[in-house]
């Protein structure tokens, strides 16, 4: 088993889950956060403006959607590849192996 924890903007959320549930994925979590990095910024994002001093700022922190899913080692490649088909989505993917699950 494999535990694929995939960092995407926000707004391709939709976009991801219709990847995994066409690779037959029965389940995923999901979690808005905030961070910084590398990826890509909207230019929405790039500047706010103060309310009543018009200044402009790059704010540090953007909004970013983590997704984790648990998923047998041969969907791995499957998954992995279907997301990069798709060009609209600009992210990371963590792949951890896990040793052991059990159902409650």
């Amino acid at each position: 088993m494999k535990e694929l924890i995939i960092y995407i903007p926000e707004n391709k959320l939709k976009t991801l889950a219709n990847i995994l549930e066409n690779c037959q994925v029965e389940g995923f979590s999901y979690y808005d956060i905030m961070g910084r990095g590398k990826l890509e910024r909207n230019v929405s994002e790039k500047i706010v403006q103060g309310y009543r001093t018009e200044e402009k700022f790059i704010p540090e922190f953007v909004r970013r959607t983590k997704v984790e899913v648990i998923v047998p080692d041969v969907k791995v490649e499957e998954i992995i590849n279907a997301i990069k088909q798709d060009a609209s989505i600009k992210g990371k993917i963590v792949i951890s192996d896990i040793v052991e699950t059990q159902d409650l």
